[in-house]
Order: C-alpha cells, then structure tokens, then sequence
C-alpha cells in the first residue's frame, strides 16, 4: 500500500511538471523609445507553396510603439474574393469560406501584453492535412490591441469614454501543390469613367481582370503609350498583383506623361495571366486637348494681329523706285 501511494505521489509530482509549457515565442525591447502612436505587424503578404501533410513555421512580429502598455489577441478569419470590382478581398469573421485556411494555422499564443518599445516574435505553425486537395486556401493572421483594463481610468467611463481598439492583419496565401484549375482572363480596359478628352495628364487607366479558377492568380505586364502617329512615346510596368479564385479585381494605372501633349494617343496593355506564359492584349484611345493654352495662344496671336493692323493705320509706308 505504502509503494502504491508512493508511486502516486511521484507521478503527480512529474505530472505537474510535465504540463508546464515551453514556448518558443520571444519579446525584445527596441532601441527606439520615440512613441510612434500605433503598432507594427510584419511581415507583409505571405505566400506559400506546400505539399499536403506538410508542416511550415512562419515567424510574425508586432511591434508595440503606441506608448503605453497594451493587451493583443491574435485572431484567424478565412478571406475570400468578390464579384464586385470595386472591393479587394472580404474578411469573413466566424464564417468559413470557400477556400477555408482558419483551421491549419496555429499561433504558439493568441494573448498577450507587451509594454511600449517591445516586439514579440510570435511562431505560427501553418499545418496542411494529409490528403487535401490541389488548390488555394486563404486565411487573414488579425491582430487586434487594446489598452489594459487598468489603462482606462473609472472617471473616463464615466464621461462615456471607451478604450480605442485597433487591428492589423496578414494575408496567408497557401496553394497545396499538385494539378489545380488555372484559368483567368483580362476582361477589360478602358479610360477610368470612360473619358475620352482631357485638358492634360494624368490619365487613369482600368484594367479589370476575372479568375475562374482554384487557386489565385497574379497577372502582370506592360502598356505602352503611342501617339497619332503610331509611335511609342511611353510604357508603364503593371507589376503583379493578386486575383482571388471565383473573383474579379480592378486595378487602376496612372500615366502622368513626360512632356506636352496635344493630340490622340493609344494607350495598348499586355497581361501575362501568371500561368503557361498566356498573354491578353486590348487597346484603348484618348485625347488631350490643352484648350486653356491654345486659348491663350490664339488670344496673343489676335492681339498681335491687331497690333500689327493698328501700326499700319498710324503710318504709312511708301516704296519708292529710284529712276534711272
């Protein structure tokens, strides 16, 4: 009986120690003490390549630099595009998308404080099934930060004030490898509001762009700028930018020009997909008239010819022929 109970002891004492978790996160103290009034979350976009059943960790960091002590919470929304040009992508809260992401990435901690001037370095473990399907899956990284409950004074709730929450996010772009549906189409481009005079640059140019497919897609390319005579006078880089699947995104380009201009111009884009090298091609034609400078040029040429037919009324001037 004596060895049985001393068994259990000595398994509850290790057992106790055995859940004593051990993090691999990490929180600094920066050098810069200037207090900046918000926060920093890094890096940016994150795009990732995977197999399924693999394992990847990605290192996050928030930076506090609002001065003051501040509780953060991490939360993980699915995000999703939309058939409406005018948005980019849609966070969905509690709801899963079709493309759901929330339920493989794992942040080592979802609460923490960090003082003014600290970083944390928070591991985030982005863990695909084994057995998932070839395609996208989308999922924001939200940080959302509030001052503690002790930060706000009982005098303060009493006036009605409350605490300022913000938030910040990383976008998980995650494609499981293998043969998924790439398929996408420039759909349009045209002058913004379908202008077709301006008075002078600059020129808004929309490209609208539709993806059919699994997985995102991240088209690029050029426009070049011709004039009447059908030479290049110009030519602007579209760099790549991102198309969520069953969506359409618009993205406007501004081209500024390099000198005077007067006449009809032709502006010609060329989109790489972002898969197999396919390129789409459309044109458009505007014009730039700059009427307040021809006024202002025909108003002096009246003027000169007034002056000149004024000055040939005040005097009169006789060609004489010397005799021979």
């Amino acid at each position: 009986m004596k060895k049985i109970l001393f068994f259990l002891c000595v398994f509850c004492l290790f057992g106790k120690i055995g859940v004593t978790p051990v993090f691999a996160y990490k929180i600094e103290t920066l050098d810069d003490p200037d207090v900046k009034g918000d926060f920093v979350l890094g890096p940016g976009k994150t795009e990732l390549f995977m197999n399924a059943g693999e394992t990847y960790t990605k290192d996050l960091m928030i930076t506090n630099r609002l001065g003051q002590t501040m509780k953060f919470n991490v939360i993980i929304e699915d995000f999703q595009g939309s058939k409406n040009p005018e948005e980019g992508v849609n966070l969905l809260g509690d709801e899963r998308g079709p493309f759901s992401l929330r339920d493989y990435i794992r942040p080592e901690i979802t609460e923490f404080t960090l003082k003014h001037n600290e970083r944390i370095i928070l591991p985030t473990v982005v863990a695909i099934p084994a057995g998932s399907e070839p395609g996208g899956l989308y999922a924001s990284v939200l940080v959302v930060t509030s001052p503690l409950e002790s930060g706000l004074k009982e005098e303060d709730i009493n006036k009605g004030k409350t605490k300022l929450i913000s938030r910040l996010g990383i976008l998980f772009f995650v494609r499981v490898k293998g043969d998924a549906k790439e398929e996408g189409t420039l759909k349009n481009f045209k002058v913004k509001d379908d202008k077709l005079f301006f008075e002078k640059a600059p020129v808004s140019l929309e490209m609208l762009f539709e993806n059919f497919g699994s997985v995102h897609l991240m088209p690029y390319g050029s426009i070049e700028i011709k004039n009447s005579l059908g030479q290049k006078i110009d030519e602007i880089n579209v760099d790549p930018w991102f198309v969520m699947p069953e969506s359409v995104r618009l993205r406007v380009i501004e081209w500024s020009g390099k000198k005077f201009l007067f006449g009809r111009y032709t502006a010609e884009l060329t989109i790489n997909r972002g898969y197999k090298d396919i390129l789409d091609k459309k044109s458009v034609n505007f014009w730039i008239i700059p009427w307040k400078v021809i006024l202002i040029i025909l108003v002096f040429l009246f003027l000169f010819i007034g002056f000149l037919r004024w000055v040939g009324h005040q005097f009169h001037f006789e060609i004489k022929r010397k005799k021979k």
